[in-house]
């Protein structure tokens, strides 16, 4: 399990790449509005101590106000004097956010709340609404095994495939499944899924947002900053992975479990 320090040390990483990433994005777009993207191409409020509840907190209680807004006008401050250097604003940015982030990472750290709704092990599906008739299952992805990668435990995602699908087809009838994620680009992802939803896969999605569809890439299995990714989108300036959108039927992914895995996801005994 990682440490206090080891959590504080991801915090600052994944505080700074974003920071960079924001400069560089602003340079780029110069008609957008910094506080704009500050707030939803980039989750550093959830970072900070201005954030009062878990890692993603409903909308409505999202406080852009008060604390927060002081350290916006510092960081609004910074870019205008200095707006070519992406560098200089990642460091000096930074500073001004790191008492605010380092106030964070204890509450940080031991918040479990990354997993609040999880049907399925790694996996979720939107909850459907009485009445509600959609054919297919939203997917949504977090590695419940950490430290471990839940692709290195075998069978293990089968079996959440198996579950999800067992519960879909019982709850809402449901029929199949769509997933819009960065996992998409991974081939050790995709292996666990049949043609029809890699043929099915829609272009990358390059327009950048908050949430962890694009920057859950740079967090590793074991909960750390991802050294290798952030030096590759620093290097590059383009991330490693961008989300994209799949979906398939479940008689096809049930087949496919079978014959790529050997692995009956009707069987009673293949719940979690």
């Amino acid at each position: 399990m990682k440490t206090l320090a080891q959590h504080r040390d991801y915090l600052h990483g994944i505080v700074r790449l974003k920071l960079w990433y924001l400069a560089r994005y602003l340079r780029a777009n110069p008609h957008d509005d910094f506080r704009t993207a500050l707030r939803y191409r980039v989750d550093i409020y959830r970072k900070t101590d201005c954030n009062r509840l878990g890692l993603v907190p409903p909308d409505a209680a999202l406080d852009f106000e008060g604390p927060w807004r002081e350290l916006e006008d510092r960081l609004l401050a910074l870019w205008r004097r200095e707006p070519e250097d992406a560098e200089r604003f990642e460091a000096e940015g930074f500073a001004v956010l790191r008492p605010a982030v380092d106030r964070r990472a204890p509450r940080d750290w031991i918040d479990v709340s990354r997993l609040n709704g999880f049907q399925c092990g790694s996996l979720r599906y939107d909850p459907q609404e009485p009445g509600c008739c959609r054919a297919e299952l939203n997917l949504h992805i977090a590695n419940a095994l950490q430290p471990e990668s839940m692709f290195d435990k075998p069978g293990y995602l089968c079996v959440c495939l198996a579950e999800l699908m067992r519960q879909g087809e019982m709850k809402y009838g449901c029929t199949g499944l769509h997933c819009d994620s960065w996992l998409n680009a991974l081939p050790k992802w995709l292996d666990y899924f049949p043609a029809e939803y890699r043929e099915n896969l829609g272009p990358e999605n390059r327009d950048v947002r908050w949430h962890y569809g694009f920057w859950g890439q740079f967090v590793t299995a074991g909960g750390l900053f991802h050294e290798k990714y952030a030096a590759s989108f620093r290097h590059t300036g383009e991330m490693p992975c961008y989300p994209r959108y799949g979906r398939c039927s479940f008689a096809a992914l049930k087949r496919h479990l079978q014959n790529r895995f050997g692995f009956d996801a009707e069987a009673p005994w293949n719940t979690l």
